[in-house]
């Protein structure tokens, strides 16, 4: 739902302790209008930020809006959040398409790779160690920082965070029912889902040199397929599969399954002993 100056001030009246403050905030290849939730009093470094987005109507927003606002939010120390130690230490690349709106901001540190690009994240954590979010890196925060693009690309480099499962495998940690011995006599192609180890934006394995382990321990050659920016898919290159017939798929549960913020790209790729290129 869209938040006029008006449904803004009927929300602020509801609030005795907080205050809204709307914006806009570019996720991955959409711009949402944010709610950030802020104490009248106390520590704002930390704020709860709630979509309007998400809600379909306004008694569901101000519901989200109050319970958001009586989740404590920790506090955290912005010096050491943006210390180099800290960024180095707690850095994620992410991968998005090289048409995304998250580069219409001319700030953000990212890198080109074949028709997407790496973005840098560094994660924040609760003390008891649950991650509770991240900040987009931008250029002046590396420049304080001490930090050259080319250190944060090393380090997403040689990140092994990852794991490798069939496509039966994965479907059974999801449901917990093994179909692999109903489908096991049909003619069709392995398939290998490529994650983190926490399932969130595995794709930047794409870019790690573990990528090449993996798919050789598949194939000399195999087709990247990419699920969302959480996975991909490895198949072992068959000349009978057609690249622009996978390339039509991969369109096709792009719009019908994939929700908009996990979509990565359209393309096909293919993955051998010289790396990764773009095949359709």
């Amino acid at each position: 739902m869209e938040i006029t100056k008006e449904l803004l001030n009927r929300i602020n009246d509801e609030l005795e302790d907080f205050y809204v403050k709307e914006g806009r905030v570019k996720k991955n290849n959409i711009e949402k209008q944010a709610l950030t939730i802020i104490p009248k009093e106390g520590d704002k470094s930390v704020c709860p930020t709630v979509y309007a987005d998400d809600c379909n109507s306004f008694e569901e927003l101000l519901e989200t809006i109050k319970a958001a606002s009586q989740v404590k939010t920790p506090v955290f120390d912005v010096d050491e959040i943006t210390s180099r130690e800290y960024i180095l230490n707690h850095l994620r690349a992410c991968m998005i398409s090289k048409d995304n709106v998250i580069l219409e901001d001319e700030e953000v540190v990212y890198r080109p790779f074949l028709d997407m690009a790496i973005v840098y994240r560094v994660i924040m954590y609760h003390p008891d160690n649950n991650q509770i979010g991240s900040i987009l890196l931008r250029k002046g925060m590396l420049e304080e920082a001490g930090i050259e693009e080319s250190e944060l690309y090393e380090i997403a480099k040689s990140n092994r965070d990852y794991q490798m499962k069939t496509l039966f495998q994965t479907i059974e940690d999801m449901t917990g029912v093994n179909y692999e011995e109903e489908f096991s006599c049909q003619d069709g192609p392995d398939m290998y889902v490529v994650t983190s180890k926490d399932k969130i934006q595995g794709s930047s394995v794409l870019i790690t040199d573990l990528i090449q382990e993996l798919g050789t321990s598949i194939s000399k050659e195999c087709y990247v397929i990419p699920c969302s920016i959480h996975e991909i898919i490895l198949i072992p290159y068959d000349e009978r599969i057609n690249a622009e017939n996978l390339k039509q798929l991969v369109m096709e549960i792009n719009a019908t399954e994939v929700k908009i913020e996990e979509k990565l790209t359209d393309s096909v790729y293919l993955l051998d002993k010289s790396g990764i290129s773009k095949i359709a």
